[in-house]
């Protein structure tokens, strides 16, 4: 039933909800004339996030409860998000785990200068066994160089079938899930290289249609909004994201923070490209930097800002 308009001026609306019959009134700033000026406006604005603007003074329920981490990816959403195609190239996997929470699990790929996420399963794990088998039916599943996963796998405990506590890590292995490896929790690293692969024109990190929670989760992913002004004008405040429906977003992060390295022979081949110079493929080799393990801090190899060298390990 539609409420009933008893009033209506500018900045001012009042209604008789249709249902219970309350009466609703309400006020924009704009019933007052004074307030209606570019001026004003302007100077209302100053200090304020756009999100924040709109929730305190446009009234707006839709607003964004943070500033977008990724405003990249709805500018170039036409270029990132592709059509799905079987990958040919070298694949590797991210995983992070949730029991109530959606697992996100991904495969990733390397093909003419760009990563692709080509690959998803995002669900609950309600029991291992039978999502194990699901990770096994995935196509790519036998090509899969590691999965980096959440590095709170090995620690996280659950209980096995006579009842006894064991961590998540060794049930998947039990179950035949033996390619893990402890991913980096480095968030402001990863966030830097989602950066660059999407700063230039073409990017250079893309996303195939059937990868729909990715697709979601990189759509809505904002920085946290804090109401106390004073929090984020302290020295020691560290912008971070919002934790919550990242469970996609943190199986990326573990997958480009482990330093991807192609075979050798695709170094040779596009050592010119742009992933190809950040990672270092084709160059000389350096002992790779800490990973970060157990969600310590990562370190860098040298002239590589982002990511630590794999290269013994992964560069077969």
């Amino acid at each position: 039933m539609e409420p009933e308009i008893l009033h209506e001026q500018e900045g001012l609306r009042i209604k008789r909800n249709g249902l219970n019959g309350f009466v609703v009134a309400t006020l924009h700033y704009t019933a007052d004339a004074s307030k209606r000026s570019q001026k004003w406006l302007d100077t209302v604005k100053q200090g304020m996030t756009t999100s924040k603007f709109e929730r305190e003074y446009e009234i707006s329920y839709t607003a964004q409860f943070g500033e977008r981490v990724f405003p990249e990816f709805l500018a170039k959403k036409d270029l990132i998000v592709v059509p799905e195609f079987e990958a040919e190239g070298q694949i590797w996997a991210g995983f992070d785990y949730g029991a109530r929470n959606p697992s996100s699990f991904h495969v990733y790929t390397y093909e003419g200068g760009c990563f692709y996420a080509v690959w998803e399963l995002y669900k609950p794990c309600k029991n291992i066994p039978e999502f194990a088998q699901e990770l096994k039916g995935c196509p790519y599943y036998s090509r899969i160089k590691y999965i980096a996963a959440d590095p709170s796998l090995w620690g996280k405990r659950t209980h096995n079938a006579a009842g006894e506590p064991e961590s998540v890590a060794n049930l998947f292995i039990k179950e035949g899930i033996t390619k893990f490896i402890p991913g980096s929790t480095d968030e402001s690293s990863w966030i830097g290289i989602m950066r660059k692969h999407w700063e230039n024109e073409e990017p250079t990190f893309k996303i195939t249609q059937n990868c729909r929670g990715m697709l979601k989760e990189f759509e809505g992913a904002t920085f946290q909004d804090f109401a106390n002004d004073r929090l984020s004008a302290n020295a020691n405040y560290k912008e971070s994201m919002r934790d919550k429906d990242n469970h996609a977003l943190d199986d990326n992060k573990y997958f480009f923070n482990s330093q991807p390295i192609v075979a050798k022979g695709y170094k040779s081949k596009y050592k010119q490209d742009q992933a190809s110079r950040w990672y270092g493929w084709g160059g000389t080799p350096h002992k790779h930097g800490n990973m970060g393990l157990g969600g310590g801090a990562a370190t860098f190899a040298p002239g590589n800002p982002y990511n630590p060298r794999r290269d013994k390990e992964f560069a077969k």
